[in-house]
């Protein structure tokens, strides 16, 4: 490719995120071109060694979400991990990120296999206003359910949900 003259020749145009060397040209008259993945990805690696499951047709889970444990376990976590902090809007929300990550790596070893749990964590400034926290959303009340657990501070509040969605 040569470059126009006045363009300097470290201005020529680099890759881009894909690799022209995997594309394949569709049939005459498509407008498509279609790329293959990488074979030496990270990515590719990973789907062709992936276990795939067939489907098992359960209707109850093997073990049912328990709110009251789950209860327990939001409210210690919040306590251990709040207990000596002073609010600040900036840390705050690294923190939030931290307690729903430790709350979910919890609730992984209790069992819930059969579950999609969803951590909700939120945290805020203590002064004198009301603050309502709520939340919608369509379960099965057979097989779902939900736990929620509030910690206040000297300058701060926060509330953690999670909600145990059965899945087959």
């Amino acid at each position: 490719m040569s470059v126009p003259s006045g363009i300097n020749s470290s201005m020529k145009r680099r890759g881009s995120m894909f690799d022209a060397s995997l594309a394949r040209l569709n049939p005459v008259g498509s407008s498509l071109c279609t790329f293959q993945e990488d074979p030496t990805s990270e990515l590719f690696l990973m789907k062709k060694f992936s276990v795939r499951y067939q489907n098992t047709y359960k209707v109850d889970p093997d073990k049912k979400f328990e709110p009251g444990k789950v209860q327990a376990i939001l409210e210690q976590v919040l306590m251990d991990k709040l207990e000596d902090v002073e609010y600040n809007s900036v840390i705050s929300r690294e923190l939030s990120k931290q307690i729903s990550d430790k709350i979910l790596k919890i609730l992984k070893t209790l069992g819930y296999n059969r579950h999609k749990l969803v951590v909700l964590v939120n945290i805020g400034q203590l002064k004198d206003q009301g603050t309502r926290v709520s939340s919608r959303c369509l379960m099965d009340t057979k097989r779902d359910s939900w736990a929620g657990a509030l910690y206040e501070g000297k300058t701060l509040w926060a509330t953690a949900t999670v909600y145990g969605i059965y899945y087959e």
